[in-house]
């Protein structure tokens, strides 16, 4: 047998009218209950999408496909009784049913005639005289549903489903086949028989005059037939008509070829739902209708909370680009559904995910998103929202927003965010903002930019959620762990990015057996898995790792970065999930305040020295995983670093577990230079423990340097020069000599560097730096000899 590719032309993945008309055509041809022959055009045909249209593949050619409709063509049930203007009521137009009920009609309307008989008889036996409502309306659809040949039922299923006792509306048909006062099912019987424009005479079955050029046009795209004037719905905006529709006065007509919307309900038969709890996350029980789920405004511009709220649903329609027969497409649209993580998607971001991280059919090549929002008053109409395309991996950016469901994080801060009660206008938008954020990320190839926006705005929602007047028991917690892969993704290679994850991984330090990177020379590396750390065990992990803890504070071990910010308990920042310090026994921690990254960053620097008193800690609380270079700390203290962006980075960086290394953009690996205060001063706000590791100050277990009381408040102050002479001072008493003493370092003087601002320099003691670096700008201020290598380091160096 001969096949053949017939291109419909005329048929595209959108509009939505476009799309459901090519699935139409294809059951049409594949069903033997729509051929007047009581068989199938072409039961073995196969059907994909191909350069932006439908195409049939099969034993029929373009002009026997022409015949077919146009001959043996057999319309659908598709009627709606229970609907007011659906032409079973005085006040109804007729002009479509009527001719369907007459004694004399044509074979291949008898299935629409059975119909309206069948509904006529139960409207008459319980005497309604216009649209019935709630019981009612429920007891003549059930009614229909016993009496209804199985070629009027899919029709029904399509349309109306009863769930837990509740009827349900799938938003693809309106609410049961009409929207607003239009309604679809008396519009499919005008399209078909009207006396005025119908398609078909419906005494004898044949075409009418035109209806051979509107068929050509709707197949082929063939512009050789015009536009006939009547009501399209919600099915395609551009076609709707209505204010602003023309550039010829202000209101256009509402345009369509009958064909399209005749095709178009046929097609929509395929969706029919099935009445169970699919959507496992959801707070309600109700039907589940196939590839349709809640609208949120994620993903497209424009889109405000009013739409979310009006709006009936998303729809995500799959297109496939392999040729699939009736049956395969019949069963994923049965099944309908896409899978996130084991559940069943619940909105249009959990459907993005899903089909990042290949939750759906693999067949599925892309989905048009459409979303039936309110216009044009109180009309719906179906907007394209874009397409999706299915990738063939679990994508970057699938993989990272997956942290944020542990615990059901996500989840909850979205409901939360959403409720008018815990929510104000600016939490909702930032909540709409990440959500932006996030759907982006879902696509094939999440770039740094979209993960540095989400985490710059992640670090702002939980800002504003902190803030947020519910009590701390009755919000969501902190965001969980995210995985490091959030860093290395966001990571742009710039200086503030350098400088901000640098900065969140103050707290995060807990080994002390540094390992060699031929890169970066030494550093204390970040635990991990494989190292046998245990993020719910800290403890545990030092102890295994024959960690001293006097060695490794307690406070490094328990108070990160994170704390500063917002009250998170910080025994729980290095866990999985957090929570927040619901009795605010550590609110001494969180100094961040509204100012810039300057004055919040010396805020933390004196809180962390006042813990070291408070606690009796013997060494800086100062420990960190992730270190810069001195290449940074220059382009910190330069005045075209952006501190508005490190800071805002760090706010969302302090929730992702630290690297050990992050790149840096900067070829060149010459020393940068700092200014000599910088020398100085770096040194008196180093961890005594790193000092001896890099053998820079004496073995002597009682060996440390501590950080003299004012120091910083001289720094505020600007006094810089007073600074440096007492570090000086402090450091020839832990017997480290100066070839400069205080008398050559004046504080006027421009020779040493002087010229920098105070504040700047006392922010920048607290940016962790790797040790290398530290060893060299010790050695300019400083009488540091070479370092010698140890017996230990030249056999591992082997």
């Amino acid at each position: 047998m001969t096949t053949n590719a017939v291109s419909l032309n005329g048929c595209e993945s959108t509009p939505l009218l476009a799309y459901l008309k090519a699935l139409g055509i294809f059951r049409l041809v594949a069903s033997p209950a729509n051929n007047v022959g009581k068989t199938a055009a072409d039961p073995d045909v196969r059907a994909c999408w191909t350069n932006g249209h439908f195409l049939l593949r099969g034993k029929l050619d373009s002009k026997m496909l022409l015949e077919f409709f146009l001959d043996d063509y057999v319309p659908s049930p598709i009627i709606a009784p229970w609907n007011g203007g659906s032409g079973f009521y005085p006040k109804d137009t007729k002009e479509g049913l009527e001719p369907l009920t007459r004694p004399e009609i044509a074979k291949r309307f008898l299935p629409l005639r059975e119909a309206i008989k069948i509904a006529k008889e139960e409207i008459d036996n319980r005497s309604l005289t216009s649209r019935p409502e709630d019981t009612d309306k429920v007891n003549l659809i059930n009614a229909l549903r016993n009496r209804y040949p199985a070629s009027a039922l899919r029709w029904l299923d399509a349309v109306v489903s009863f769930s837990n006792d509740r009827m349900s509306f799938p938003p693809l048909l309106g609410t049961g086949g009409n929207d607003g006062r239009l309604d679809f099912t008396n519009n499919f019987m005008q399209r078909l028989v009207s006396e005025k424009a119908g398609l078909f005479d419906a005494v004898t079955g044949k075409p009418s005059p035109h209806s051979s050029k509107f068929l050509e046009t709707s197949l082929f795209g063939n512009a050789s037939q015009g536009m006939y004037k009547a009501p399209v719905g919600q099915f395609d905006p551009d076609g709707v008509g209505g204010p602003n529709s023309t550039s010829v006065g202000y209101k256009g007509d509402s345009l369509l070829n009958p064909w399209d919307f005749v095709f178009m309900l046929e097609g929509s038969v395929m969706f029919a739902g099935a009445a169970t709890r699919r959507h496992q996350s959801t707070r309600r029980s109700s039907a589940s209708f196939p590839f349709m789920v809640r609208t949120v405004g994620a993903g497209y511009e424009g889109a405000s909370d009013a739409d979310e709220r009006n709006s009936r649903a998303e729809f995500w329609a799959p297109v496939w680009n392999q040729s699939a027969s009736y049956n395969e497409l019949a069963s994923l649209l049965k099944e309908g559904r896409a899978v996130l993580n084991g559940r069943t998607v619940n909105d249009g971001l959990d459907f993005a995910r899903a089909v990042a991280g290949l939750g759906v059919s693999r067949g599925v090549e892309r989905f048009e998103r459409y979303g039936f929002v309110m216009r044009s008053g109180k009309a719906y109409l179906a907007v394209p929202l874009g397409t999706r395309r299915v990738s063939q991996k679990v994508t970057d950016g699938a993989r990272l927003i997956n942290d944020l469901d542990a615990g059901g994080w996500l989840e909850r801060i979205r409901r939360f965010g959403r409720n008018k009660e815990d929510s104000s206008s600016h939490g909702r938008e930032i909540l709409r903002r990440f959500e932006d954020e996030l759907f982006e990320m879902t696509q094939t190839d999440a770039s740094t930019r979209s993960v540095q926006s989400a985490l710059i705005t992640l670090g702002n929602l939980v800002s504003w959620l902190a803030k947020n007047g519910t009590a701390f028991n009755e919000k969501p917690p902190p965001p969980p762990l995210l995985s490091s892969d959030w860093i290395r993704k966001a990571n742009d290679g710039s200086f503030e990015f350098r400088v901000a994850s640098a900065l969140a991984s103050l707290g995060w330090q807990s080994r002390q057996n540094p390992k060699k990177d031929p890169a970066i020379g030494e550093t204390s590396p970040l635990p991990s898995e494989k190292d046998g750390h245990d993020p719910e065990n800290p403890d545990q992990t030092a102890a295994e790792n024959g960690t001293n803890s006097e060695q490794t504070s307690e406070f490094d071990m328990e108070i990160a970065m994170a704390a500063h910010l917002v009250p998170v308990h910080p025994s729980s920042i290095r866990k999985k999930t957090r929570r927040w310090d619901e009795n605010q026994v550590h609110k001494a921690l969180t100094v961040w305040g509204g100012g810039d990254l300057t004055s919040n960053l010396i805020a933390v620097l004196e809180r962390r020295l006042i813990e070291q008193s408070a606690r009796g800690l013997k060494d800086k609380p100062l420990g960190a995983t992730t270190q810069v270079r001195l290449a940074d700390i220059s382009a910190f203290l330069d005045p075209g670093f952006d501190h508005a962006r490190c800071g805002q980075l760090l706010c969302g960086l302090v929730w992702a577990q630290p690297l050990r290394y992050i790149e840096s953009r900067e070829q060149n690996t010459d020393w940068a230079t700092p200014p000599f205060p910088y020398a100085t001063l770096k040194p008196v706000f180093t961890t005594s423990e790193t000092l001896k590791r890099l053998m820079l100050i004496p073995q002597d277990p009682n060996s440390h340097i501590p950080t003299p009381p004012g120091l910083v408040t001289q720094l505020r102050s600007g006094k810089v020069g007073e600074a440096v002479r007492t570090a000086l001072d402090r450091m020839r008493a832990s017997r480290i000599d100066s070839p400069f003493d205080s008398g050559q370092v004046s504080g006027g003087s421009n020779q040493f560097g002087f010229g920098v601002d105070g504040k700047l320099l006392a922010a920048s003691l607290l940016i962790p730096l790797y040790e290398k670096d530290l060893e060299h700008v010790m050695k300019r201020a400083y009488n540091i000899g070479e370092r010698k290598t140890t017996k230990k380091e030249k056999k591992d160096a082997d």
